[in-house]
C-alpha cells in the first residue's frame, strides 16, 4: 500500500436531476454517501454552490445495494445514455452519450481512478459495496474536472453515516456457475469522526453463453471460454470534523484479482490476430487525503492522492491456455492534486476555480518466450487550470474557461514528442419558468489528448503505434427542460457533439506478415446528435417506476461523406419498475435495451450488430426485529437468455441466478 499525506478534495457540479431514486433498503436508513469527496453543487449545496447548466445525474445507495453485483460495471448501467460493454482486453468501460471510453474520467472520493497511461479504468474490478452513491456529469463538465472529460465525468463517494452511531453489514451471495461473494461493512461516526471498513471477496467460474450465441471459434461449452475471475477488495476512511465548516479525511483503497479473457470467438485464430489473454496478477493500492476549509469568505476543498497500478498479462498460443508464448509486465505510479475556491458574492453570483494536476510514469516489461526481457518506461505530466463564473438572478448565467497542457517527458523506445495544450470554454443559461418547470442549455469546447498507450503502445503485437496523433476536441451542446409535479419528474436533454480529429482505428497489413493489425489513427472528426429522456414516478406509495431512453445517430465524417462510428449503438436504455409491500416483501423488474450498432471486420468493412433486449427479475424479503435486519433475495439476470452484441465475437452474460442473504446491525 502507498500511503502520502497532503491536503485536500475532488469536484463534481450539478445535482439537476436523480436519474434512479428508489426508497432505501431498511426504514429510516442512516446512510448517506460521503460528501467530503466530492464538490455538490444543485440542490443539496448552499448558495454559495450554485447550479450547474450542465446535466447532473445520481445514482443512490439502495440501487446499487439492489443490484447485488460484485463490482460497479453493472451499476453503471442505471445511468441513463450509458453504454457498458467489455472489450477483447477483457476490460469492462463505459460509454456516455456515444463517446469514447478513454473521454469519460471516472473518480472516487475525488481521486482520479483511471490509469492514466490508457486513461481508463477495468470497471469490472471496483467493488460496489463500498460506493454510497455515484454522480455523474454530461454536456459540457465543470472546469473543476479538469482535463480528459470531453465525454463526461463520473464520482464514486464511499459510504459513511449520515447520524451518530454504529452501523454493520454482512452479506453472502452464490448463484450460476459457481459465483460467490462475501462482504463486510462496518461504518461509525460520533460528534468529531466517522470511519468505515469495508473487505469484499468474489469468485466466479466463468459466464453463461446465451444458446443462441454464434461463436464458431475457441468455444467449446455452455460456459464462455477463459471467464473465470477472483477479485478482492479492502477499504478504510478516516474523517475529521475540524469544526468552523473544515473537515480532513483520509482513505486507503486496495483492490487485487486475477481473471481470464474471453477470446474474440468470431476470428479464426490460424488468420486473425486473437487475444489469448490472461491476467495472473492484477492490483491498484490508492491512498486520499482530502478536506476543505473556510478562506476569505469562500470554501477551498481538495484532494490529492498517490496510486500505484499493477498488472501480468500472460499471452498463449491457443484456447486450451497451455502454451504461454510472452509476458507483459506493467506497473504505474501516478500522483495527483485537485484544489477548488468556491466563492459567493452575496447573492450576485458565484466564483469557481480550479487547479488540477497529475504526474504519472509507466514501467513496461515484455518477456517473449526465449529472448531477453525488453523493459521500457514512460511518463506524462497533465495542468489544468480553470474559472467559472455564474451570474445569478431571474436568467442564471454561467461562463468559464480553462487551459490543459499534456507532456510525456520519457518516450521509451519510442521518439520524443513536444507537449500539447487545449482550450476550453462554457457558455450556459437556466431559467425556472416556474418553481414545477426548469429550461437550461450550454455550449463548450473541450479537448482530450491521445493517452501514452494510443501514441506508444503496441498490445503484444497486436497494434502499430503512432506517436504522430494529435489532441481530440469537441464542440459540445445541450438543452433541457425539466418537469416536476407531485412525486413525479421528467426530463428531456437534447444534444449535439461536433468532435475534431476522432481517434479511431484501422487494420493495417504489412509486407511480409499474414494477419492484420491495428494502428490508431485521427479521423477527419465525427458527430453524435440525440435525445436523452428520462422519467422517475411514484406511481402510488408501494410502486415506483424509472425508466430512460436515449435515441442517437453516431457518425463518423470522411472525405467520402459520413459512416456509422464502430460500437456505438442507435438508442440506449432502461426500465426498472418495483414494489414494496407493507410486509417487507419486495419485487424489481428492469428491461435494459441496445439499438443497432456496427463492428468492424478484418477488412475494414462494418458488420450490423443487432439490437437486444435483456430482461431482469429480483425477489427480496425484508426482516425487521429492533435495531436488526435482514433481506433474503434472488435475482434472475437476462432471464430469457437472450443474446447482446456490444462488440463483435463478444456476446453479452446469457441467463444467470443469484441468491443470498444481508444482515445488518
Amino acid at each position: 500500500m502507498i500511503l502520502k499525506v497532503a491536503f485536500c478534495l475532488g469536484t463534481i457540479v450539478g445535482g439537476l436531476f436523480a436519474g434512479r431514486t428508489v426508497q432505501a433498503q431498511v426504514p429510516n436508513d442512516t446512510l448517506s454517501h460521503y460528501e467530503l469527496g466530492e464538490i455538490v453543487v444543485g440542490p443539496q449545496g448552499s448558495s454559495t454552490e450554485a447550479s450547474s447548466v450542465s446535466t447532473t445525474q445520481r445514482v443512490r445507495l439502495a440501487d446499487i445495494a439492489q443490484t447485488d453485483v460484485a463490482s460497479i460495471d453493472y451499476v453503471l448501467r442505471l445511468v441513463p445514455s450509458a453504454h457498458l460493454q467489455t472489450n477483447s482486453r477483457g476490460e469492462s468501460l463505459i460509454y456516455l452519450r456515444g463517446s469514447g471510453e478513454r473521454q469519460v474520467s471516472i473518480f472516487f472520493d475525488g481521486a482520479l481512478l483511471n490509469v492514466p497511461w490508457d486513461n481508463r479504468i477495468d470497471l469490472s474490478l471496483i467493488p460496489s459495496e463500498v460506493v454510497g452513491e455515484i454522480s455523474i456529469a454530461k454536456g459540457v463538465p465543470s472546469v473543476l474536472y479538469g482535463a480528459n472529460v470531453l465525454g463526461g465525468a463520473i464520482n464514486l463517494t464511499s459510504r459513511q453515516l449520515s447520524n451518530q452511531g454504529t452501523y454493520t453489514q454482512l452479506s453472502g451471495i452464490t448463484g450460476s456457475y459457481g459465483s460467490q461473494q462475501a462482504r463486510l461493512t462496518w461504518l461509525r461516526r460520533t460528534e468529531r469522526f466517522q470511519s468505515t471498513v469495508f473487505a469484499g471477496l468474489s469468485d466466479q467460474n466463468g459466464i453463461g453463453v446465451p444458446d443462441e450465441a454464434d461463436l464458431p471459434y475457441s468455444q467449446h461449452s455452455d460456459v464462455r471460454t477463459n471467464t473465470d475471475r477472483r477479485m478482492q477488495s479492502v477499504f478504510g476512511q478516516v474523517a475529521y470534523n475540524v469544526g468552523g465548516g473544515g473537515s480532513i479525511g483520509i482513505s486507503l483503497l486496495s483492490l487485487g484479482g486475477k481473471k481470464g479473457v474471453a477470446p474474440e470467438g468470431h476470428l479464426n485464430p490460424e488468420e486473425s490476430r486473437v487475444r489469448f489473454w490472461r491476467y495472473p496478477e492484477w492490483e491498484t493500492n490508492m491512498a486520499i487525503v482530502s478536506g476543505q476549509l473556510r478562506v476569505r469568505n469562500g470554501t477551498l476543498r481538495g484532494a490529492a492522492w498517490v496510486s500505484r497500478f499493477g498488472q501480468t498479462i500472460a499471452q498463449y498460443s491457443n484456447a486450451s491456455y497451455r502454451e504461454q508464448l510472452s509476458i507483459q509486465i506493467d506497473q504505474d505510479d501516478t500522483y495527483g492534486l485537485r484544489l477548488a475556491y468556491l466563492r459567493d458574492f452575496s447573492g450576485n453570483g458565484v466564483l469557481r476555480t480550479a487547479l488540477n494536476w497529475l504526474s504519472s510514469s509507466h514501467e513496461q516489461q515484455d518477456l517473449s518466450m526465449g529472448e531477453s526481457p525488453l523493459l521500457r518506461l514512460f511518463s506524462q505530466r497533465v495542468l489544468s487550470n480553470g474559472i467559472e463564473y455564474t451570474k445569478t438572478g431571474r436568467v442564471n448565467v454561467t461562463v468559464g474557461a480553462s487551459m490543459d497542457v499534456f507532456a510525456t517527458p520519457k518516450t521509451g523506445d519510442k521518439p520524443g514528442r513536444g507537449p500539447q495544450t487545449g482550450m476550453g470554454v462554457t457558455l450556459g443559461l437556466s431559467h425556472d419558468i416556474t418553481p414545477d418547470l426548469t429550461i437550461r442549455g450550454v455550449a463548450g469546447r473541450k479537448v482530450r489528448f491521445p493517452t501514452m498507450r494510443e501514441l506508444f503502445g503496441e498490445a503484444l503485437g497486436r497494434f502499430l503505434v503512432n506517436p504522430d496523433l494529435v489532441p481530440e476536441s469537441s464542440l459540445l451542446t445541450e438543452v433541457a427542460v425539466r418537469i416536476e409535479h407531485g412525486e413525479t419528474a421528467a426530463e428531456a436533454i437534447f444534444f449535439f457533439n461536433r468532435t475534431h480529429d476522432t481517434i479511431g482505428q484501422r487494420m493495417v497489413l504489412l509486407e511480409g506478415e499474414m494477419r492484420p493489425r491495428r494502428q490508431r489513427v485521427n479521423l477527419d472528426g465525427s458527430r453524435v446528435l440525440g435525445l436523452e429522456t428520462t422519467l422517475v414516478s411514484r406511481i402510488v406509495p408501494s410502486v415506483l417506476a424509472s425508466c430512460s431512453m436515449t435515441i442517437m445517430r453516431a457518425r463518423a465524417i470522411t472525405t467520402n461523406g459520413t459512416e456509422p462510428l464502430v460500437e456505438k449503438p442507435s438508442g440506449v436504455g432502461g426500465c426498472r419498475i418495483s414494489y414494496r409491500s407493507a410486509g417487507g416483501f419486495s419485487v424489481a423488474l428492469e428491461e435494459q435495451f441496445t439499438g443497432k450498432a456496427h463492428g468492424l471486420s478484418q477488412d475494414n468493412a462494418f458488420v450490423p450488430l443487432e439490437r437486444s433486449g435483456v430482461t431482469n427479475i429480483r425477489l427480496a424479503w425484508l426482516l425487521l426485529y429492533k435495531q436488526y435486519s435482514a433481506e433474503i433475495f434472488a435475482r434472475g439476470n437476462n432471464i430469457t437468455d437472450a443474446v447482446t452484441l456490444p462488440q463483435l465475437g463478444l456476446p453479452g452474460p446469457g441467463r444467470a441466478l443469484h441468491g443470498g442473504v444481508q444482515v445488518t446491525f
